[in-house]
């Protein structure tokens, strides 16, 4: 009986729908994760091994002159998915792209952690975080909180182009979507401080690994 109680208390209603769609957002980001492992292992040794020639001279080049990630490719690396979900949320087509988008990040950080892996084998790990440690620590959060801002709006968006009549009410932006834009975009300026300060550090520590 106390049994059946417990359950009854049990609501799934209770939910909060966006830390659902953070979650979704977060599998679709490791659905993506698992896509560019799974290819990075199914390239042809052809590919390593010019993969392979172009990293090794890329990590030699960089421990000799110490070279540093220029101002306009950290902004670009920073604030191209904030500025692309932004946008999305004014969009209808955001309800698939935001997802997708997710997913491409996903993608393409597994696949570089994966080719440092290949061609280096376990200090590859060491030489992958050196890399990416510091621009994932704050690219990754400000992009799921983001990506949840911008899909709601997308739905509704949506919801409203295909919905056949059944909503009427327009979509409304309120100000905690621009505050988290806002928000973010200055802590994404405070990441790419931290990139061009800490990154080479860590990646010359990484090298000494190798």
């Amino acid at each position: 009986m106390r049994g059946r109680m417990v359950m009854r208390t049990i609501r799934l209603g209770d939910w909060d729908p966006s830390a659902l769609r953070t979650v979704m957002l977060g599998l679709a980001f490791a659905g993506g994760a698992l896509a560019g492992h799974l290819y990075a292992g199914s390239c042809g040794e052809e590919v390593w091994e010019a993969l392979a020639r172009y990293l090794g001279d890329y990590c030699r080049l960089y421990d000799a002159d110490g070279l540093e990630v220029s101002m306009l490719s950290c902004a670009a690396m920073y604030f191209g998915y904030a500025a692309l979900l932004f946008l999305m949320g004014f969009s209808a087509a955001g309800v698939a792209l935001i997802p997708a988008l997710s997913g491409v990040f996903g993608f393409l950080t597994m696949y570089t952690v994966s080719c440092f892996v290949r061609c280096y084998g376990r200090p590859g790990v060491l030489l992958a975080l050196g890399a990416l440690s510091v621009r994932l620590l704050f690219t990754l959060p400000c992009f799921l909180i983001l990506a949840e801002a911008a899909w709601l709006p997308s739905m509704e968006l949506f919801s409203l182009s295909f919905g056949r009549g059944k909503r009427s009410s327009p979509v409304l932006y309120g100000s905690r979507y621009f505050l988290l834009f806002v928000l973010c975009t200055v802590i994404l300026s405070l990441g790419i401080f931290f990139e061009r300060l800490a990154a080479p550090l860590l990646f010359r520590l990484a090298l000494g690994a190798v």
